[in-house]
């Protein structure tokens, strides 16, 4: 080595290059790698003839032996290694599942598009969509398709302008660029987790599946603002090079999801950088030796300076090359969930159970099998999933989930993420009596793990059945209802039975509108809602008795 060199290498200022070129290498290996234990690696600086410095990160093996983290090659690293980088089962949890410690902040574009695209999306949410009712029974149903009319073609030189002027908030190829970018990169959701890679039980993928497209249609509505501004394909005011979309509904999902409001969501891979394949018109010659202008040819417009208007006929347009833009902006990897993938994954548990579990309440029937009744239950839970796109209110839907829960009578004890609500593992409606659980625990905490867990909710709890609130078409039971108090009375009027005292607590349904899972005591219930009912079950008595005295 140079002697200079190596006595420069001593100095301060050679130290503190060093340094900055570690820390350096450890943050770009945090970037894939945020649970890796800093301990267990070393790094090593390498200073150059021109004074500049690059590092690379080791891991430290208990034998002593140095392993380069990122030369070397994945398939071989030891569990020790796995391990110490965080690539190991967290709480209970595959680490793509638990929560990341560092928040990141996402600046795009992160993505190459010179790689070869991942495998389609289109094709896991068009067609036949499995929804698991139990862990090993399912139902099928087709969601409305979004994943279409997504290559742009270019007709004139102004819109060539526009899209190529920076990312564009009002192409609807950048709407769903952003809303497949939110709901799986944003959220920590790979497709691993809802295609295939980790390993977990197909009913808990098939959710993670309906998570995906649940988050980005509901982004897709919120686009819309409060005036639900935004169109899907097949919408009358869906347009293709300016849908509408609220900008400072854009600003506020980015905030959420801790995206750079400048970010770029267009594809800018292919040709002329994503603005597609030139086709121009030229002259062939027919049989006859005839020449006809005609559209001949496919060019890339930087091998055509001359040709960059649109004039003299020669450029008939311009189409982008791939229709399967959104693919590039789903991740196969992801190293966990993020807090705003937490937060939608229980807006989606919500919605997941409440479509199940009240569709079958509102039709009084189970939702798998093939007859009319589960037809009916399955056309029931694409119009309360479509309702619960359109109602992104918080409150209300959690308020629909007890409440579906509550009235189902299932058991809570599945966990699709750490910290976030249980599901039930089987979401058959009950009509009898079950005995063997509560549902006081909501949430997956400490010591629960992925799938199911028998331990949980293990008291006893009533059935009953009450209408979900599903739309203009459902209606309550009336005042006739035999459940009635005001129906009880007159029919206990018209067959008398010996006197017993009115009971000292009476209990009654919440409606739907209240507060819905919480525990109620008995032994509090309020004085006035007694003597209330006390007064109308004695009011209906009387009338009784006047008509049986005049008969």
């Amino acid at each position: 080595m140079d002697p200079t060199l190596l006595k420069w290498m001593k100095s301060s200022e050679a130290e503190k290059i060093a340094t900055s070129a570690q820390e350096k290498a450890w943050r770009t290996l945090q970037q894939q790698y945020p649970r890796a234990d800093r301990s267990k690696f070393e790094i090593q600086a390498n200073i150059a003839k021109n004074h500049t410095a690059t590092a690379e990160v080791f891991f430290k093996g208990s034998s002593g032996v140095l392993t380069s983290v990122f030369g070397s090659d994945k398939r071989y690293w030891t569990p020790e290694m796995k391990t110490a980088l965080g690539l190991g089962n967290v709480g209970g949890f595959p680490y793509q599942l638990a929560g990341l410690k560092v928040k990141p902040m996402f600046a795009l574009p992160p993505i190459d598009f010179t790689e070869p695209p991942p495998p389609q999306m289109k094709k896991l949410f068009t067609g036949d969509f499995k929804i698991y009712a139990t862990p090993d029974k399912y139902f099928v149903v087709q969601f409305p398709e979004i994943f279409k009319q997504t290559r742009l073609k270019h007709t004139s030189e102004a819109e060539t302008k526009t899209w190529a002027a920076g990312p564009n908030m009002k192409y609807w190829p950048q709407q769903l660029n952003f809303a497949v970018f939110c709901a799986t990169e944003a959220c920590g959701v790979s497709r691993e987790i809802f295609d295939d890679g980790v390993d977990m039980p197909p009913q808990i993928r098939a959710f993670y599946r309906f998570h995906v497209y649940f988050t980005m249609r509901r982004i897709l509505f919120q686009l819309g603002g409060i005036q639900s501004k935004s169109a899907l394909p097949g919408d009358p005011t869906f347009n293709q090079f300016d849908n509408p979309y609220d900008k400072s509904s854009y600003e506020r999902i980015c905030r959420e999801f801790l995206i750079a409001p400048t970010s770029d969501f267009r594809f800018t891979g292919g040709d002329n950088h994503g603005l597609g394949v030139v086709y121009l018109h030229g002259y062939t010659f027919d049989k006859e030796g005839d020449a006809q202008w005609t559209l001949v040819n496919r060019a890339k417009w930087a091998h055509y300076p001359q040709w960059h208007k649109f004039t003299g006929k020669r450029i008939d347009h311009i189409m982008q090359d791939y229709a399967e833009q959104y693919d590039w902006f789903a991740p196969k990897y992801a190293q966990g969930l993020t807090q705003a993938g937490l937060s939608r994954i229980n807006q989606s548990i919500e919605a997941f159970v409440y479509c199940i579990l009240g569709s079958q309440v509102n039709v009084r029937s189970s939702i798998l099998g093939s007859g009319g009744r589960a037809k009916e239950a399955q056309t029931e839970f694409l119009t309360l999933m479509e309702d619960a796109i359109r109602q992104p209110d918080l409150a209300k839907s959690v308020q629909r989930y007890q409440l579906a829960v509550d009235e189902a009578k299932v058991r809570l004890n599945l966990a699709v993420a750490p910290m976030a609500w249980l599901m039930p593992a089987n979401m058959i409606i009950n009509t009898a009596s079950v005995v063997g659980y509560n549902n006081r625990l909501k949430q997956a905490i400490a010591g629960t793990k992925l799938g199911i867990n028998n331990t949980l909710n293990t008291e006893t709890k009533k059935s009953g059945l009450r209408l979900m609130d599903g739309g203009p078409s459902k209606v309550n039971p009336p005042n006739s209802h035999p459940s009635n108090p005001i129906h009880k009375a007159v029919m206990a009027a018209q067959n008398p039975k010996p006197t017993k005292k009115l009971p000292k607590q009476v209990r009654f349904n919440l409606p739907p509108d209240d507060k819905v899972g919480d525990k109620v005591d008995e032994k509090k219930t309020d004085s006035h809602e007694i003597n209330k009912t006390a007064v109308i079950v004695g009011a209906a008595a009387a009338v009784g008795l006047i008509i049986l005295a005049t008969r």
